[in-house]
């Protein structure tokens, strides 16, 4: 269970989930968990009318300092994760700059994450470009 999205099961050319080890089991199980991670964060709050809620807010625009919009991109981040993903629970959010992509905005989320009946510490890493405005989950 959880391995795959339901949309994921309905597409005709989508991988086919195998059981293996509990290690491959475990990385299928988190790889799944980061491609849903990628959908719900590159949907804009608002642009869903069955669910207003989904996805981070338009930061657009916003005329916060940068220290004080990195807190709520953090915390927006948190916001999406726990509502649209249940399968993991975030214990951190951590703003992680790299000088050699200044535009690109970067966070470690630390989570804890059922997999093969006990819970797992993952670290997800989230960068959201600044030129295009995609989030990339790795």
């Amino acid at each position: 269970m959880g391995r795959t999205s339901l949309f994921e099961r309905l597409e005709a050319d989508a991988p086919r989930y195998h059981p293996g080890s509990a290690d491959t089991q475990a990385r299928q199980r988190i790889e799944a968990i980061k491609r849903h991670l990628e959908q719900v964060l590159n949907s804009r709050q608002g642009c869903s009318q069955s669910s207003p809620e989904l996805g981070l807010r338009d930061f657009n625009g916003v005329t916060q300092a940068s220290s004080d919009l990195v807190v709520a991109i953090s915390a927006d981040i948190r916001r999406s994760v726990e509502a649209f993903e249940p399968r993991i629970k975030v214990t951190g959010v951590r703003y992680q700059p790299d000088p050699d992509l200044p535009l690109e905005l970067n966070f470690h989320l630390d989570c804890q994450v059922r997999v093969n009946h006990k819970e797992e510490q993952v670290q997800i890493e989230v960068a959201m470009r600044g030129r295009d405005g995609y989030t990339r989950v790795k």
